[in-house]
């Protein structure tokens, strides 16, 4: 579709932006901070990752003031794909928690992502995937609203 843009997020959803020769980077950002209810979108970026590239998972940051027309219009276009990240991280999760539980469950989700596509590490150690399969299932059993003693059975 012509002067539709679809941004990726971390949760396998995806959201179309329709754009003229004005929308800008920024715009995208402030329609996602409203739609998916984040206090603050300052840790946020949108970036490109090139899907058909030599270097595995290569990503590049979308400056906020760059139109969207001008990104499309660029070579090889067709090959990138727009996604929503946290590319700058907070200097405490605990204080993302505090002021954004959204924002922090995104910067969860995007890690879990990044370990299970092999993103930045292509060797994963054993402790590392079961602790986060554990803190994973424990998240899990939280939403859920699961009490007493947890057993993987129970969380299935």
């Amino acid at each position: 579709m012509p002067n539709v843009m679809k941004v990726y997020l971390e949760n396998g959803q995806t959201k179309s932006f329709k754009y003229d020769s004005a929308t800008t980077v920024s715009d995208v950002l402030n329609s996602l901070q409203q739609k998916l209810g984040f206090k603050s979108m300052d840790n946020f970026s949108l970036c490109v990752e090139h899907v058909k590239s030599i270097r595995k998972n290569k990503l590049t940051l979308l400056d906020p003031a760059e139109s969207l027309a001008w990104i499309a219009a660029r070579p090889g276009a067709h090959n990138l794909r727009c996604m929503l990240r946290i590319a700058f991280l907070p200097k405490d999760a605990y204080d993302l928690l505090r002021k954004d539980t959204g924002g922090f469950e995104y910067l969860f989700m995007q890690c879990c992502n990044d370990v299970v596509q092999e993103r930045f590490a292509p060797e994963l150690k054993y402790d590392i995937a079961l602790r986060i399969a554990a803190l994973h299932m424990h998240q899990h059993a939280l939403t859920n609203k699961m009490q007493g003693k947890l057993t993987v059975k129970n969380i299935e």
